[in-house]
């Protein structure tokens, strides 16, 4: 009986995960986020939460060009959170293809961090950002030809 409850709730606990993880088509999730401006710079994520800054390339190409790799400051703006000394991790998802790539993985220093990555094909992706294991964050941004 005892393994029977314990299965029940491994199952129901899965089921919940699952829901939550099911990539999420409607068009509402996948409204671009657009940016907003912190600490002086134009970013792009949740206002009051986190934020990206292209740090390199052309002034004129979009922050997210396809294909190409560039270099991001990366801000945890949430001062009620601490989380330096963490870890994060970035995941992205492609809306079309439910592609689901690595983007980066690196350790939080005063509430600050960097990031080198690419996202692989034109369109819509969410970005997803985890602070040791539990998720912190999601965001959609779009990636577009030069």
């Amino acid at each position: 009986m005892k393994m029977r409850a314990i299965f029940l709730t491994l199952l129901v606990v899965l089921g919940v995960s699952l829901s939550g993880c099911s990539g999420g088509n409607d068009e509402e999730d996948w409204k671009e986020t657009g940016t907003f401006t912190e600490k002086e710079m134009i970013m792009y994520g949740k206002e009051g939460k986190f934020g990206l800054v292209k740090v390199n390339g052309e002034e004129t190409e979009p922050a997210f060009p396809f294909a190409e790799g560039r270099h991001y400051d990366v801000y945890f703006l949430d001062d009620s959170v601490d989380v330096s000394g963490k870890k994060y991790l970035m995941t992205a998802l492609h809306k079309e293809t439910n592609e689901t790539i690595y983007l980066y993985k690196w350790g939080i220093d005063h509430n600050k961090s960097g990031a080198k990555f690419a996202l692989g094909r034109e369109g819509l992706w969410r970005i997803d950002v985890e602070v040791d294991g539990e998720a912190y964050t999601s965001f959609v941004v779009k990636a577009e030809k030069e």
